[in-house]
């Protein structure tokens, strides 16, 4: 069961007679049912083998094809239609978004019977329990006098999904959470039944987002207890930002040259979603709402409709009637798993498989596919020549003397710091000095 233990080559022959050979057979026969009852006991319920471990990769290189494709499917879904049609499409594991840790520790499982009729629709595929906070406080899980009771609740948890492996979703954290992530995993792992691997689910981390974390991300990739840890690629703009790509290519650059000694742990998590932006004449920031992939056909009706390749970008956007849409795309899915593999990542994730056909997903998960798009577009520059001209409209423009930082010029022009960063993003940091700034009137 599980990962298979490798030969030493250093066989033994050992030859019994007689009434020596009877104790021996009855002992190897206890022995043998020990070793029965042990596989049960730690199958976690399941029936049949269960799948094999996910392999491991010892250092980076470039890769010809990915070791796994996965996909979360959640439980507010259909589990075991979204399960079935990813195990013929051809995906290798399963993410069943199912735990949820609330603020004192425990975890719970979502839709137990959704969860058993997705884990039997996944058949042969590896299956794990993804637990996640939600984007809730994990000061008392995380906290040391709490992480050992969050440990035993995270085990409980496990054992009961059925799953083969355990990803712990956890987002929001500060720097010192982030830093006990690797306290957490050396309690978790050596409890873990034979085989089953830990894997952590996090926001991206490199020398511009979030670099304060950095060496607590570095610990977990450089443990042994840690098999992966998936970055979540997407959400560079959201609901309550301006209009804008969903997980720009440089920064997708940018964060695979951030850790290229590295990459081999990596799994790079792709969206199945975008973004559709009212966009009025003002500064405000109305909400967007989801476009799916399933969605993206039916955008083509809206009066106006344009698409764009962004080519800065390398993903497709949209506009129509005073809207911007930042769309879902199976040409960005491709060109990033490329790159990916080009920079050694072994395997990428999608969020979430009921977003989309699972089929053409899995189909540009591959190089030298070509990515049949379900509608027509144009080529662009990218999302600057939309949103600048926009910004220019609306906000007093500023050239910077360097005398003050973005905080200050908000308070001086009464602006709200948010809607000032939001505004100005194309400002990363270093000097204010002639530097073109957006006030928001």
């Amino acid at each position: 069961m599980g990962r298979r233990r490798k030969r030493t080559g250093r066989g033994f022959e050992l030859r019994l007679q007689g009434k020596t050979a009877r104790v021996a057979g009855v002992a190897f026969g206890v022995m043998l049912l020990a070793a029965t009852i042990g596989c049960v006991l730690y199958s976690n319920g399941t029936q049949g083998s269960a799948p094999d471990a996910p392999p491991e990769r010892s250092r980076p290189a470039p890769l010809e094809r990915l070791d796994r494709v996965e996909g979360w499917v959640p439980y507010w879904a259909d589990e075991e239609q979204i399960a079935g049609s990813a195990r013929k499409a051809g995906f290798t594991d399963l993410l069943f978004f199912h735990g949820s840790v609330a603020a004192d520790g425990k975890v719970k499982l979502e839709d137990e019977p959704g969860l058993k009729a997705g884990l039997a629709a996944a058949g042969e595929l590896r299956r794990w329990l993804t637990v996640t906070n939600h984007g809730g406080s994990l000061a008392a899980p995380l906290s040391d006098s709490g992480m050992d009771d969050h440990a035993d609740s995270l085990l409980a948890a496990f054992e009961r999904s059925g799953c083969d492996h355990l990803d712990l979703d956890y987002e929001s954290l500060s720097s010192t959470q982030a830093a006990a992530l690797l306290t957490l995993a050396e309690k978790l792992a050596p409890r873990l039944p034979f085989g089953a691997r830990l894997s952590f689910t996090l926001q991206p981390v490199d020398g511009q987002l979030r670099p304060e974390q950095a060496d607590a991300y570095r610990r977990l990739l450089d443990s042994p207890n840690v098999y992966s840890v998936r970055l979540m690629m997407y959400d560079y703009h959201w609901r309550g930002s301006l209009p804008g790509a969903l997980y720009p290519l440089p920064a997708y650059k940018r964060l695979l040259e951030f850790w290229a000694a590295h990459t081999h742990k990596l799994t790079l998590c792709l969206p199945l979603y975008g973004y559709d932006w009212p966009r009025p004449e003002d500064t405000s920031l109305p909400r967007a709402e989801v476009v799916t992939l399933r969605d993206v056909k039916a955008l083509r009706a809206r009066p106006g409709f344009d698409a764009v390749w962004m080519e800065h970008e390398a993903e497709l956007a949209g506009r129509y009637d005073g809207h911007m849409v930042a769309l879902p795309s199976l040409r960005a899915i491709q060109t990033r798993v490329e790159l990916g593999l080009d920079w050694g990542v072994p395997a990428v994730s999608f969020w979430h498989l009921g977003c989309a056909d699972p089929a053409p997903v899995r189909q540009v998960c591959e190089r030298d596919v070509l990515a049949v798009e379900a509608i027509a577009y144009d080529h662009g520059e990218g999302w600057s020549q939309w949103i600048d001209s926009f910004k220019r409209r609306v906000c007093k423009v500023i050239t910077t003397d360097g005398s003050r930082t973005l905080e200050e010029l908000a308070e001086a022009h009464g602006v709200p710091r948010a809607t000032m960063y939001r505004f100005n993003e194309q400002i990363e940091g270093g000097e204010l000095r002639n530097r073109t700034v957006f006030v928001p009137k």
